[in-house]
């Protein structure tokens, strides 16, 4: 959606896909919980290919089902991880 151009729509898309990998990865170091890092990957992965939600790139890649999948089943997983997450936490601090 950013130049209308789906070559560097899905660089764009590819990039903050890497960024999204490497803030896992430094969360991981950090944290050592492999369940957060993944919860975290989740969501800035969906972020990264939600920024180019109008794009024809999935067009033009032929991703239709990444975008219908990245606009309305992600998200609800990103949900359920992050309610999942809050619920664990809440119970090892009692």
């Amino acid at each position: 959606m950013f130049f209308s151009n789906p070559v560097l729509d899905m660089q764009i898309s590819m990039f903050l896909l890497a960024i999204s990998v490497v803030i896992s990865i430094v969360i991981f170091a950090v944290s050592r919980k492999i369940f957060k890092t993944l919860m975290w990957f989740s969501i800035l992965a969906n972020l990264a290919f939600l920024v180019n939600i109008g794009s024809f790139m999935y067009l033009s890649y032929n991703l239709i089902w990444l975008q219908y999948f990245s606009l309305l089943i992600w998200p609800i997983v990103n949900i359920i991880l992050i309610i999942k997450y809050f619920k664990n936490k809440n119970e090892k601090n009692q």
